[in-house]
Protein backbone atom coordinates (compact mmCIF):
# COMPACT_ATOMS: atom_id res chain seq x y z
CA UNK A 1 0.00 0.00 0.00
CA UNK A 2 0.85 3.18 -0.88
CA UNK A 3 1.87 6.30 2.07
CA UNK A 4 0.47 9.62 1.34
CA UNK A 5 2.08 12.78 3.14
CA UNK A 6 -0.54 15.43 4.73
CA UNK A 7 1.96 18.08 3.40
CA UNK A 8 5.65 19.12 2.03
CA UNK A 9 6.52 19.92 5.63
CA UNK A 10 9.57 18.29 7.42
CA UNK A 11 7.06 14.94 9.18
CA UNK A 12 8.08 16.40 12.94
CA UNK A 13 6.82 20.13 11.57
CA UNK A 14 3.70 18.18 9.46
CA UNK A 15 2.69 16.42 12.54
CA UNK A 16 2.68 19.15 15.12
CA UNK A 17 0.76 21.31 12.48
CA UNK A 18 -1.64 19.09 11.96
CA UNK A 19 -2.10 17.73 15.79
CA UNK A 20 -2.56 21.50 16.74
CA UNK A 21 -5.71 21.83 13.90
CA UNK A 22 -7.06 18.98 15.70
CA UNK A 23 -7.64 19.77 18.52
CA UNK A 24 -8.25 23.28 18.24
CA UNK A 25 -11.09 21.78 15.93
CA UNK A 26 -12.67 19.56 18.57
CA UNK A 27 -11.93 22.59 21.81
CA UNK A 28 -15.92 22.84 21.95
CA UNK A 29 -15.87 19.07 23.40
CA UNK A 30 -13.25 16.65 24.85
CA UNK A 31 -10.72 15.60 23.18
CA UNK A 32 -8.88 11.90 24.29
CA UNK A 33 -5.26 10.86 22.35
CA UNK A 34 -4.77 7.01 21.32
CA UNK A 35 -1.45 6.51 20.65
CA UNK A 36 0.04 3.46 17.53
CA UNK A 37 2.90 2.54 19.36
CA UNK A 38 6.20 0.80 18.12
CA UNK A 39 5.22 -2.25 20.30
CA UNK A 40 2.20 -2.98 17.60
CA UNK A 41 -1.01 -1.71 20.60
CA UNK A 42 -2.87 1.12 20.60
CA UNK A 43 -2.87 3.24 23.89
CA UNK A 44 -5.19 3.16 25.45
CA UNK A 45 -6.47 -0.05 24.18
CA UNK A 46 -10.02 1.15 25.54
CA UNK A 47 -11.02 4.39 25.89
CA UNK A 48 -14.51 5.31 27.00
CA UNK A 49 -15.78 8.81 26.03
CA UNK A 50 -19.35 10.82 25.95
CA UNK A 51 -21.29 11.68 23.09
CA UNK A 52 -19.74 14.54 21.07
CA UNK A 53 -16.21 14.05 22.25
CA UNK A 54 -13.50 13.62 20.07
CA UNK A 55 -10.19 11.00 19.41
CA UNK A 56 -7.02 11.84 18.31
CA UNK A 57 -4.81 9.23 17.25
CA UNK A 58 -1.35 9.88 16.32
CA UNK A 59 1.67 7.51 15.19
CA UNK A 60 5.00 8.70 15.33
CA UNK A 61 6.50 5.21 15.72
CA UNK A 62 7.70 5.09 12.48
CA UNK A 63 6.14 2.27 11.60
CA UNK A 64 3.14 1.72 9.12
CA UNK A 65 0.26 1.72 10.99
CA UNK A 66 -3.56 2.60 10.16
CA UNK A 67 -6.77 2.76 12.19
CA UNK A 68 -9.53 0.30 10.66
CA UNK A 69 -13.20 0.43 11.86
CA UNK A 70 -14.65 -3.32 11.96
CA UNK A 71 -18.08 -1.82 10.70
CA UNK A 72 -16.07 -0.07 8.36
CA UNK A 73 -17.73 2.96 9.42
CA UNK A 74 -14.09 4.83 9.63
CA UNK A 75 -10.81 4.15 8.08
CA UNK A 76 -7.82 6.78 8.99
CA UNK A 77 -4.30 7.27 8.77
CA UNK A 78 -3.16 10.57 7.00
CA UNK A 79 -6.99 11.43 6.84
CA UNK A 80 -10.10 9.46 6.19
CA UNK A 81 -11.32 7.23 2.76
CA UNK A 82 -14.95 8.50 2.29
CA UNK A 83 -15.71 11.28 4.53
CA UNK A 84 -14.93 14.15 2.66
CA UNK A 85 -12.00 15.57 4.19
CA UNK A 86 -9.37 14.55 1.91
CA UNK A 87 -6.95 11.56 1.65
CA UNK A 88 -7.05 7.85 2.94
CA UNK A 89 -6.87 5.83 5.28
CA UNK A 90 -3.86 3.80 3.41
CA UNK A 91 -1.28 2.29 6.53
CA UNK A 92 1.60 5.33 6.84
CA UNK A 93 4.21 5.98 9.42
CA UNK A 94 3.88 9.53 10.70
CA UNK A 95 0.30 10.83 11.11
CA UNK A 96 -2.48 11.89 13.23
CA UNK A 97 -6.18 12.67 12.65
CA UNK A 98 -9.02 13.59 15.10
CA UNK A 99 -12.50 11.86 14.40
CA UNK A 100 -15.77 12.90 16.35
CA UNK A 101 -18.37 10.76 17.94
CA UNK A 102 -21.98 11.29 17.93
CA UNK A 103 -24.04 7.80 18.39
CA UNK A 104 -24.18 5.90 21.63
CA UNK A 105 -22.63 2.86 21.57
CA UNK A 106 -19.42 0.36 20.88
CA UNK A 107 -17.13 1.14 17.89
CA UNK A 108 -13.93 -2.01 17.71
CA UNK A 109 -11.21 -1.20 15.19
CA UNK A 110 -8.09 -2.16 14.53
CA UNK A 111 -4.99 -1.49 12.74
CA UNK A 112 -4.93 -3.41 8.93
CA UNK A 113 -1.15 -3.87 8.64
CA UNK A 114 -0.61 -5.53 12.52
CA UNK A 115 -4.36 -6.19 13.67
CA UNK A 116 -5.65 -10.01 12.73
CA UNK A 117 -1.46 -10.95 13.19
CA UNK A 118 -0.05 -8.83 16.22
CA UNK A 119 -3.32 -8.20 17.77
CA UNK A 120 -3.50 -4.44 17.52
CA UNK A 121 -7.10 -3.74 18.47
CA UNK A 122 -8.93 -1.16 20.37
CA UNK A 123 -12.43 -0.11 21.50
CA UNK A 124 -13.98 2.61 21.65
CA UNK A 125 -17.35 3.40 24.12
CA UNK A 126 -19.61 6.35 23.76
CA UNK A 127 -21.52 7.07 26.08
CA UNK A 128 -24.65 9.41 26.92
CA UNK A 129 -23.24 12.74 28.42
CA UNK A 130 -22.94 13.37 31.96
CA UNK A 131 -26.19 15.20 33.05
CA UNK A 132 -25.08 18.85 34.01
CA UNK A 133 -25.47 19.44 37.84
CA UNK A 134 -28.79 20.07 39.52
CA UNK A 135 -25.97 21.54 42.72
CA UNK A 136 -25.80 21.34 46.28
CA UNK A 137 -27.95 22.97 48.86
CA UNK A 138 -26.72 24.47 52.19
CA UNK A 139 -27.15 26.99 54.64
CA UNK A 140 -24.97 30.19 53.71
CA UNK A 141 -23.41 29.57 57.69
CA UNK A 142 -23.14 26.85 60.35
CA UNK A 143 -24.42 29.83 63.24
CA UNK A 144 -26.54 32.77 63.28
CA UNK A 145 -27.56 34.97 65.92
CA UNK A 146 -30.29 37.46 66.92
CA UNK A 147 -31.37 39.87 69.96
CA UNK A 148 -34.55 37.99 71.62
CA UNK A 149 -36.52 41.75 70.81
CA UNK A 150 -35.21 42.06 67.11
CA UNK A 151 -38.40 40.13 65.47
CA UNK A 152 -36.83 38.08 63.21
CA UNK A 153 -33.98 36.80 61.46
CA UNK A 154 -33.89 36.07 57.48
CA UNK A 155 -31.97 32.12 57.28
CA UNK A 156 -29.98 32.16 53.77
CA UNK A 157 -29.83 28.48 51.80
CA UNK A 158 -27.52 28.49 48.79
CA UNK A 159 -27.55 26.95 45.69
CA UNK A 160 -24.05 25.73 44.44
CA UNK A 161 -22.14 23.45 41.83
CA UNK A 162 -25.12 23.34 38.94
CA UNK A 163 -27.81 25.04 38.20
CA UNK A 164 -29.86 22.51 36.36
CA UNK A 165 -33.32 21.23 36.80
CA UNK A 166 -35.86 22.29 39.31
CA UNK A 167 -35.27 21.50 42.57
CA UNK A 168 -36.74 21.70 45.96
CA UNK A 169 -35.42 21.21 49.76
CA UNK A 170 -37.09 21.25 52.99
CA UNK A 171 -36.09 23.36 55.90
CA UNK A 172 -37.25 23.28 59.89
CA UNK A 173 -36.75 24.58 63.01
CA UNK A 174 -36.24 22.63 66.72
CA UNK A 175 -35.21 23.26 69.94
CA UNK A 176 -31.74 23.53 71.52
CA UNK A 177 -31.84 25.30 74.93
CA UNK A 178 -34.85 27.48 73.31
CA UNK A 179 -38.41 26.36 73.52
CA UNK A 180 -40.83 26.85 70.79
CA UNK A 181 -43.65 29.45 71.40
CA UNK A 182 -41.45 31.04 74.31
CA UNK A 183 -38.29 31.61 72.44
CA UNK A 184 -39.06 31.54 68.78
CA UNK A 185 -41.65 30.75 66.35
CA UNK A 186 -41.34 27.22 65.01
CA UNK A 187 -41.84 26.88 61.48
CA UNK A 188 -41.12 24.59 58.37
CA UNK A 189 -41.59 24.73 54.80
CA UNK A 190 -39.95 23.98 51.70
CA UNK A 191 -37.37 26.52 49.18
CA UNK A 192 -37.95 26.13 45.43
CA UNK A 193 -35.86 26.54 42.59
CA UNK A 194 -36.20 26.87 38.66
CA UNK A 195 -33.71 25.51 35.77
CA UNK A 196 -31.22 27.66 35.96
CA UNK A 197 -32.25 29.30 38.99
CA UNK A 198 -28.76 29.72 41.34
CA UNK A 199 -29.70 32.44 43.69
CA UNK A 200 -29.89 32.17 47.18
CA UNK A 201 -33.33 31.71 48.94
CA UNK A 202 -34.50 32.43 52.24
CA UNK A 203 -37.05 31.67 55.10
CA UNK A 204 -37.45 33.75 58.18
CA UNK A 205 -37.14 32.52 62.00
CA UNK A 206 -39.74 34.45 64.58
CA UNK A 207 -37.84 35.51 68.20
CA UNK A 208 -39.86 36.48 71.11
CA UNK A 209 -38.76 38.31 74.32
CA UNK A 210 -39.57 36.63 77.42
CA UNK A 211 -38.94 39.60 79.31
CA UNK A 212 -36.16 37.58 81.70
CA UNK A 213 -33.22 37.50 82.53
CA UNK A 214 -32.28 34.24 81.54
CA UNK A 215 -29.17 34.06 79.25
CA UNK A 216 -29.30 32.78 75.79
CA UNK A 217 -31.12 30.56 73.88
CA UNK A 218 -30.31 28.23 70.67
CA UNK A 219 -32.62 26.73 68.14
CA UNK A 220 -31.48 23.87 66.09
CA UNK A 221 -31.95 25.09 62.14
CA UNK A 222 -32.07 21.70 59.54
CA UNK A 223 -32.24 21.21 55.65
CA UNK A 224 -33.68 17.49 54.76
CA UNK A 225 -35.74 15.65 51.58
CA UNK A 226 -33.80 17.44 48.64
CA UNK A 227 -35.71 17.08 45.17
CA UNK A 228 -34.93 17.73 41.85
CA UNK A 229 -31.67 15.61 41.80
CA UNK A 230 -29.79 18.32 44.26
CA UNK A 231 -27.68 17.37 47.01
CA UNK A 232 -27.39 18.82 50.38
CA UNK A 233 -24.26 20.52 50.83
CA UNK A 234 -22.49 21.68 53.70
CA UNK A 235 -23.68 22.88 56.33
CA UNK A 236 -27.13 21.26 56.25
CA UNK A 237 -27.65 21.94 59.59
CA UNK A 238 -27.14 25.23 61.62
CA UNK A 239 -27.84 26.67 65.22
CA UNK A 240 -29.05 30.18 65.37
CA UNK A 241 -28.46 31.76 69.24
CA UNK A 242 -31.19 34.00 70.41
CA UNK A 243 -29.25 36.01 72.53
CA UNK A 244 -30.52 37.72 76.08
CA UNK A 245 -31.54 41.54 76.13
CA UNK A 246 -33.00 41.46 80.04
CA UNK A 247 -30.01 42.07 81.53
CA UNK A 248 -27.78 39.95 83.87
CA UNK A 249 -26.22 36.43 81.89
CA UNK A 250 -28.58 33.60 83.55
CA UNK A 251 -30.02 34.82 87.29
CA UNK A 252 -32.82 32.22 87.63
CA UNK A 253 -32.48 29.69 89.29
CA UNK A 254 -31.37 26.54 87.35
CA UNK A 255 -33.01 23.22 86.70
CA UNK A 256 -32.17 20.03 88.18
CA UNK A 257 -29.54 17.58 87.14
CA UNK A 258 -29.18 13.86 86.50
CA UNK A 259 -32.92 13.24 85.97
CA UNK A 260 -34.22 9.15 85.86
CA UNK A 261 -37.04 7.83 86.12
CA UNK A 262 -39.07 4.70 87.15
CA UNK A 263 -42.63 2.60 86.42
CA UNK A 264 -44.15 3.15 90.26
CA UNK A 265 -47.68 1.80 89.61
CA UNK A 266 -49.88 1.43 86.53
CA UNK A 267 -50.71 5.34 85.96
CA UNK A 268 -47.59 6.90 87.43
CA UNK A 269 -44.16 6.78 87.11
CA UNK A 270 -41.15 8.16 90.13
CA UNK A 271 -38.97 10.84 89.19
CA UNK A 272 -35.54 11.51 91.02
CA UNK A 273 -32.56 14.13 90.44
CA UNK A 274 -30.22 16.51 91.69
CA UNK A 275 -31.26 19.60 92.74
CA UNK A 276 -29.08 22.78 91.48
CA UNK A 277 -31.32 25.57 93.35
CA UNK A 278 -31.30 26.75 96.77
CA UNK A 279 -33.67 29.18 95.93
CA UNK A 280 -35.76 27.34 93.73
CA UNK A 281 -39.58 27.99 94.12
CA UNK A 282 -40.46 24.60 92.68
CA UNK A 283 -39.97 22.76 89.93
CA UNK A 284 -41.59 22.53 86.83
CA UNK A 285 -42.12 18.59 85.31
CA UNK A 286 -43.18 17.60 81.68
CA UNK A 287 -44.33 14.19 80.11
CA UNK A 288 -45.01 13.03 76.66
CA UNK A 289 -45.98 9.34 75.43
CA UNK A 290 -43.74 8.02 72.79
CA UNK A 291 -46.20 8.33 69.76
CA UNK A 292 -44.96 11.41 68.90
CA UNK A 293 -46.76 13.83 71.05
CA UNK A 294 -45.56 17.02 71.74
CA UNK A 295 -44.60 17.30 75.88
CA UNK A 296 -47.64 18.74 78.55
CA UNK A 297 -46.70 19.96 81.95
CA UNK A 298 -47.37 18.02 84.81
CA UNK A 299 -49.31 20.19 87.77
CA UNK A 300 -48.65 20.65 90.30
CA UNK A 301 -44.87 22.00 90.45
CA UNK A 302 -42.71 19.40 92.49
CA UNK A 303 -42.15 20.83 95.47
CA UNK A 304 -38.90 23.06 96.39
CA UNK A 305 -35.46 22.13 96.58
CA UNK A 306 -37.22 18.25 96.46
CA UNK A 307 -35.04 15.63 94.67
CA UNK A 308 -38.03 13.48 93.67
CA UNK A 309 -41.45 13.13 92.20
CA UNK A 310 -44.22 10.76 91.46
CA UNK A 311 -46.03 12.00 88.29
CA UNK A 312 -49.38 10.06 88.34
CA UNK A 313 -52.64 10.00 86.76
CA UNK A 314 -50.76 9.10 83.21
CA UNK A 315 -52.91 8.11 80.80
CA UNK A 316 -52.95 5.64 79.03
CA UNK A 317 -52.73 3.60 82.28
CA UNK A 318 -51.23 0.05 81.30
CA UNK A 319 -47.88 -0.41 80.02
CA UNK A 320 -47.25 2.05 78.10
CA UNK A 321 -43.40 4.68 77.65
CA UNK A 322 -43.14 8.20 78.59
CA UNK A 323 -40.51 10.56 78.42
CA UNK A 324 -40.05 13.19 80.64
CA UNK A 325 -37.97 16.16 81.38
CA UNK A 326 -37.74 19.35 83.60
CA UNK A 327 -36.67 22.95 84.28
CA UNK A 328 -37.57 25.20 86.98
CA UNK A 329 -40.62 26.88 88.48
CA UNK A 330 -40.40 29.81 86.47
CA UNK A 331 -39.96 27.78 82.62
CA UNK A 332 -36.97 29.94 82.00
CA UNK A 333 -34.39 27.63 82.51
CA UNK A 334 -32.69 25.09 80.27
CA UNK A 335 -34.67 21.63 80.50
CA UNK A 336 -33.15 18.63 81.90
CA UNK A 337 -31.87 15.64 79.85
CA UNK A 338 -35.11 13.54 78.66
CA UNK A 339 -35.23 10.42 80.48
CA UNK A 340 -37.50 7.49 79.76
CA UNK A 341 -40.26 5.10 81.71
CA UNK A 342 -43.46 3.27 81.68
CA UNK A 343 -46.31 2.56 83.69
CA UNK A 344 -46.51 -0.92 84.92
CA UNK A 345 -48.90 -3.63 84.07
CA UNK A 346 -51.07 -6.27 85.58
CA UNK A 347 -48.77 -9.76 85.29
CA UNK A 348 -49.82 -11.81 82.77
CA UNK A 349 -47.91 -14.66 81.06
CA UNK A 350 -45.75 -13.79 78.06
CA UNK A 351 -47.06 -15.50 74.65
CA UNK A 352 -44.54 -15.09 72.19
CA UNK A 353 -45.79 -14.15 68.48
CA UNK A 354 -44.05 -12.59 65.55
CA UNK A 355 -43.77 -9.22 67.08
CA UNK A 356 -43.05 -10.81 70.89
CA UNK A 357 -40.06 -12.10 72.51
CA UNK A 358 -40.22 -13.95 75.52
CA UNK A 359 -37.08 -14.32 76.90
CA UNK A 360 -35.64 -15.53 80.66
CA UNK A 361 -38.88 -17.48 81.01
CA UNK A 362 -40.35 -14.18 81.96
CA UNK A 363 -39.48 -11.32 80.39
CA UNK A 364 -41.83 -9.84 76.95
CA UNK A 365 -40.06 -8.22 74.80
CA UNK A 366 -41.30 -6.25 71.98
CA UNK A 367 -40.01 -3.54 69.77
CA UNK A 368 -42.37 -0.50 67.63
CA UNK A 369 -40.50 1.53 65.06
CA UNK A 370 -41.07 4.85 62.89
CA UNK A 371 -38.79 5.68 59.92
CA UNK A 372 -39.23 7.56 56.83
CA UNK A 373 -40.31 4.59 55.03
CA UNK A 374 -43.25 3.94 57.31
CA UNK A 375 -43.28 2.74 60.63
CA UNK A 376 -44.70 -0.95 62.28
CA UNK A 377 -44.12 -3.44 65.07
CA UNK A 378 -40.40 -5.43 64.79
CA UNK A 379 -40.69 -8.75 63.42
CA UNK A 380 -38.78 -11.67 66.02
CA UNK A 381 -36.08 -14.13 64.74
CA UNK A 382 -35.89 -16.31 68.24
CA UNK A 383 -32.72 -17.77 68.55
CA UNK A 384 -32.76 -21.54 69.36
CA UNK A 385 -31.15 -22.86 72.51
CA UNK A 386 -30.88 -19.25 73.77
CA UNK A 387 -33.65 -18.36 75.90
CA UNK A 388 -32.29 -15.28 76.90
CA UNK A 389 -31.52 -13.59 73.74
CA UNK A 390 -33.12 -12.65 70.31
CA UNK A 391 -33.17 -10.95 67.28
CA UNK A 392 -35.63 -8.21 65.33
CA UNK A 393 -35.72 -7.03 62.60
CA UNK A 394 -37.97 -4.21 60.76
CA UNK A 395 -37.87 -4.34 57.19
CA UNK A 396 -36.42 -7.39 55.73
CA UNK A 397 -35.38 -10.81 57.28
CA UNK A 398 -31.99 -10.06 55.81
CA UNK A 399 -31.29 -7.02 57.69
CA UNK A 400 -31.26 -7.83 61.31
CA UNK A 401 -31.82 -4.12 63.24
CA UNK A 402 -31.27 -5.60 66.84
CA UNK A 403 -29.85 -8.04 68.93
CA UNK A 404 -31.59 -7.92 72.50
CA UNK A 405 -30.92 -9.86 75.51
CA UNK A 406 -32.30 -10.07 79.45
CA UNK A 407 -29.75 -11.43 81.58
CA UNK A 408 -30.25 -12.92 85.39
CA UNK A 409 -27.87 -10.95 87.82
CA UNK A 410 -30.00 -11.25 90.49
CA UNK A 411 -26.81 -13.10 92.59
CA UNK A 412 -25.01 -9.98 91.57
CA UNK A 413 -26.64 -6.67 91.81
CA UNK A 414 -29.96 -8.14 93.35
CA UNK A 415 -31.59 -7.12 89.58
CA UNK A 416 -32.17 -8.08 86.30
CA UNK A 417 -30.32 -6.63 83.95
CA UNK A 418 -31.52 -5.68 79.84
CA UNK A 419 -28.72 -5.09 77.31
CA UNK A 420 -29.08 -4.45 73.32
CA UNK A 421 -27.39 -3.31 70.17
CA UNK A 422 -29.33 -1.75 67.40
CA UNK A 423 -27.88 -0.98 64.20
CA UNK A 424 -30.04 2.08 62.85
CA UNK A 425 -31.17 5.01 62.81
CA UNK A 426 -34.34 4.55 62.90
CA UNK A 427 -37.00 5.66 65.63
CA UNK A 428 -37.56 2.91 68.07
CA UNK A 429 -39.32 2.24 71.29
CA UNK A 430 -38.11 -1.13 72.82
CA UNK A 431 -40.62 -2.47 75.57
CA UNK A 432 -39.06 -4.83 78.33
CA UNK A 433 -42.17 -6.04 80.82
CA UNK A 434 -41.35 -8.65 83.71
CA UNK A 435 -44.84 -10.66 83.72
CA UNK A 436 -43.92 -12.08 86.98
CA UNK A 437 -43.80 -8.81 88.31
CA UNK A 438 -46.03 -5.92 86.39
CA UNK A 439 -42.90 -4.18 86.23
CA UNK A 440 -41.93 -2.27 82.66
CA UNK A 441 -39.38 -0.43 81.44
CA UNK A 442 -38.97 1.25 78.13
CA UNK A 443 -36.33 2.54 75.78
CA UNK A 444 -36.57 4.94 73.49
CA UNK A 445 -34.23 5.88 70.46
CA UNK A 446 -35.17 9.04 68.03
CA UNK A 447 -35.30 9.40 64.49
CA UNK A 448 -32.13 10.20 62.60
CA UNK A 449 -29.85 9.00 65.43
CA UNK A 450 -27.57 6.38 65.44
CA UNK A 451 -28.72 4.30 68.09
CA UNK A 452 -26.41 3.41 71.29
CA UNK A 453 -25.86 0.41 73.04
CA UNK A 454 -27.98 0.40 75.96
CA UNK A 455 -26.38 -1.84 79.64
CA UNK A 456 -28.53 -1.02 82.02
CA UNK A 457 -27.96 -3.29 84.69
CA UNK A 458 -30.49 -1.47 87.10
CA UNK A 459 -33.34 -2.88 84.74
CA UNK A 460 -35.87 -4.71 86.98
CA UNK A 461 -34.69 -5.11 90.86
CA UNK A 462 -37.35 -7.82 91.03
CA UNK A 463 -35.63 -10.68 91.88
CA UNK A 464 -36.22 -13.34 92.39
Amino acid sequence: MSCHRASSLPRPAALAVALALSLAAAASAANHSVMATAELTFSPKTITINAGDSITWINTSGLMHNVYADDGSFRCANGCDGDGHGGNGDPAEMWTFTRTFSQVGTINYECQVHGQTYGMVGTIVVQGASPPPAGKLSFSASTYSIAENAGSIPITVNRAGGSAGAVAVDYATSDGTGTAGKNYTATSGTLNWASGDATAKTFNVAVLDDGVADGNHTVNLALTAPQGGAGLGSPATAVLTVTNTDGGSGGPPAAPSNLTAASSGTTSIQLSWTSNSTNETGFRVQSKTLDGSPFQDVLPLAPAGSTSYAVTGLQPATGYGFQVRAENGAGNSAYTPEADAATDTTPAPCVADANTLCLGGRFKVSVAFVSGAGSGNGTTVPLTGNPDSGLFYFFSSSNIEMLIKVINGCALSNTYWVFFAATTNVQFTVTVVDTVAGKTKVYFNQLNQAAPPVQDTSAFATCP
